[in-house]
């Protein structure tokens, strides 16, 4: 048997210490990172491995297609849909990512996120900095205790974002058809079964869904009629959930109170975009996930994906799990 490969396409940190020391506990591995280039260049560097952690790098159907040889992806992140899955099923790769580090960060930044938009702190610093010292450019601003905290999402991130909000004082309420109806008993969330109700009923509607064909562009002008005009939009999902000119028209028009986003459409913006123009909105660059500990959490978890799908034949977080009828 020759060399176990491990290839990385790509990384943003400078040095892949943590990566390799992690795939060492693999007998006899080879690790390499890309030395760059298109991802066509990059695809052609790694053709041969039997494992691939990508962090940016697409892995689109032509992409893959130069990975004859690996067995398992690993996309080193929470989302995973820059990867054509039914391609990499149709390979028989396994894909993985790693869903649960940067959890507690992302609830932070979704809490820090609804009380910008709600107390206007920020805003009110700036003016004071700026020689005013008027209050009422907050109003208004609600008194959290007792509101409900909607958590479209129920998942690591929704229960420890509705954990957060539970100490304002607010009530809690999620819509998740594929999360157990215990989860909701055990988090003292109430259930929604319908999604129109649970949009309608909301003070806040915090988003913590995965992207995909279904979820894109989720949020619309449909839904933001169904809001309350006192609610508010919280996203540190991902951008596309969002239909960012729908979004726009209804901060202009008063259909919602407010608006927080942490993600957008395109990121970075090549402009500024026309979203960050509308009235109440604060958006942050992709920053939820950041922490001093969450990236080394973050490249340590990829490795150790790697590790297991070696030692026992799948990675913990498979996502295509139909993969597993073609062995």
């Amino acid at each position: 048997m020759g060399r176990y490969k491990v290839f990385m396409t790509d990384t943003i940190w400078p040095d892949v210490n943590i990566e390799r020391e992690g795939v060492s506990k693999i007998p006899d591995v080879d690790f390499s990172l890309s030395k760059g280039g298109t991802p066509e260049e990059i695809c052609e560097e790694g053709k041969d491995c039997d494992a691939l952690m990508v962090l940016f790098t697409p892995m689109s159907a032509k992409h893959l297609e130069y990975f004859t040889r690996c067995k398992v992806l690993v996309r080193m992140g929470i989302g995973f849909n820059s990867v054509d899955l039914a391609k990499a099923t149709e390979m028989g790769i396994m894909v993985a990512n790693v869903p649960d580090y940067c959890q507690e960060e992302v609830a932070d930044h979704t809490i820090a996120l609804f009380l910008e938009i709600t107390r206007k702190a920020g805003l009110l610093d700036r003016d004071v900095k700026a020689g005013g010292w008027t209050m009422e450019l907050a109003n208004p601003v609600p008194r959290l205790q007792g509101k409900t905290f909607g958590l479209f999402g129920c998942g690591g991130i929704g229960q420890r974002t509705g954990k957060r909000a539970a100490a304002f004082g607010m009530n809690l309420a999620g819509y998740d058809p594929f999360a157990p109806e215990d989860l909701f008993e055990r988090e003292n969330i109430k259930r929604y079964d319908s999604l129109e109700k649970f949009v309608s009923e909301v003070d806040v509607l915090s988003l913590h869904i995965p992207l995909s064909p279904e979820t894109k562009g989720i949020v619309n002008t449909a839904m933001l009629e169904r809001m309350k005009p006192t609610s508010y939009l919280i996203n540190t999902s991902r951008g596309p959930l969002v239909n960012e000119e729908d979004l726009y028209d209804a901060l202009v028009n008063g259909l919602i109170a407010g608006a927080a986003l942490d993600v957008l459409n395109e990121e970075p913006p090549k402009s500024l975009p026309k979203i960050a123009t509308a009235p109440n909105i604060v958006i942050t660059p992709h920053a939820g996930w950041n922490s001093l500990e969450s990236l080394p959490e973050l490249r340590a978890k990829s490795a150790e994906e790697v590790v297991r799908t070696y030692r026992e034949g799948r990675p913990k977080f498979l996502i295509n799990k139909e993969v597993l009828n073609k062995k």
